[in-house]
């Protein structure tokens, strides 16, 4: 880590949320469908498939299903490029100093990255492999999001306590906006003109109406929040508190706080699934990816991945979920066709929803010997 990273004095590790892949999950949730309540049991646990080697200290990544693309933003100032169909990297793509989050454009072409050493967002150019434009922002920028219907890229500078607001017609800052204290964390509702910045300093949700560009209201969440994801399809966003070892889960219609999920060690980034119902907690201390089942709001899985998983994102058209590890370099690749509702909903799609099988959701994974030195570095 750099010593520029360090100043802060905390560990940066989040989930990338591209609005882009919301809007493509939204068309997959049709309605009428009648979706299965399976046992847990009946199927089987999602698991690794594939573990792909990145640039070095990879900390996050985003995917563009109709491209069969994975761009992963690596500490050594690259960015990978994953062709998801051969799980091979096809290109590696210098971009600025201390990327720390990356999201897509799939309709532009575009992958937009956070450079948290240089106060800076790098816009790349996916087809080309070339970086086309690089705009100063905030201090310390950590996380972005983009909107892909109002052609809008939300930046979160840590350093600056504010969020930067990016017009990708023009490639240009039109608005700085003020939230809470070390903003660590941006997930976009394209469709609610919502975005939802997680402010690590003040424990609390800024959630700002993207289309007045005003912050409406702050939601109180759990110990040093992380990263944030929306679920479209049930108005809730997802939370990974770090220092208390759980997930929040948001109401994004009454802008509060409905439950608290406990997962593994140390989550820092997550990732939703609307289609199948789940949830993907990244557990950057104890190294599982955490599954949440968001209608029963249980933890139903835990999957062993690489070391220090700093990031996840979903690819709900192959059912594939994809975790940057910081530790070993690595993306590992989650097959998450066998998990419940997926194979539930391909046996029953034309039947009546059947009844719900109670299931004891998995406990936490122990904590890891090296748990309380990873925690103690993220503060």
């Amino acid at each position: 880590m750099t010593d520029s990273r360090e100043r802060t004095g905390w560990r940066v590790v989040r989930w990338s949320r591209q609005g882009a892949v919301a809007a493509i999950v939204l068309g997959l949730v049709l309605p009428g469908v009648a979706t299965a309540r399976g046992s847990v049991g009946a199927v089987a646990t999602p698991h690794v498939v594939a573990t792909i080697p990145v640039g070095a200290d990879p900390e996050a990544v985003a995917v563009d299903p109709a491209a069969h693309r994975a761009v992963v933003a690596n500490s050594d100032d690259t960015v990978s490029v994953i062709d998801t169909g051969s799980n091979a990297v096809v290109a590696t793509i210098p971009v600025g100093k201390g990327p720390l989050d990356v999201a897509l454009d799939p309709a532009a072409h575009r992958a937009v990255v956070a450079n948290f050493d240089d106060d800076t967002v790098s816009v790349v150019d996916t087809a080309r492999h070339a970086v086309v434009a690089t705009l100063p922002v905030g201090v310390s920028p950590g996380s972005v999001a983009v909107d892909p219907i109002a052609q809008r890229v939300y930046v979160a500078n840590s350093g600056s306590n504010s969020v930067s607001v990016i017009d990708t017609r023009r490639t240009t800052v039109v608005a700085t906006l003020p939230v809470g204290q070390a903003p660590h964390g941006v997930a976009v509702d394209p469709a609610a003109h919502r975005a939802y910045v997680v402010n690590l300093g003040s424990n609390s949700i800024s959630v700002i109406d993207t289309a007045r560009a005003a912050v409406v209201a702050t939601v109180p969440v759990g110990d040093s929040p992380r990263g944030v994801a929306v679920d479209l399809a049930t108005h809730r966003a997802y939370v990974a508190n770090f220092d208390d070892d759980t997930v929040a889960v948001i109401d994004t219609h009454r802008d509060a706080a409905v439950a608290t999920i406990p997962v593994g060690t140390d989550p820092g980034s997550v990732a939703v699934d609307p289609t199948a119902h789940r949830a993907y907690v990244a557990n950057y201390g104890d190294d599982t990816v955490s599954v949440l089942d968001t209608r029963h709001t249980t933890l139903v899985a835990t999957i062993p991945v690489g070391a220090h998983p700093a990031g996840v994102a979903v690819d709900p058209i192959a059912h594939r979920t994809y975790v940057a590890n910081e530790g070993d370099n690595t993306v590992s690749v989650i097959d998450t066709s066998r998990d419940t509702d997926l194979a539930t909903r391909r046996s029953h799609r034309n039947g009546p929803r059947p009844g719900h099988s109670t299931v004891s959701p998995d406990r936490h994974v122990p904590r890891s010997p090296n748990a309380s030195a990873a925690r103690d570095g993220a503060r």
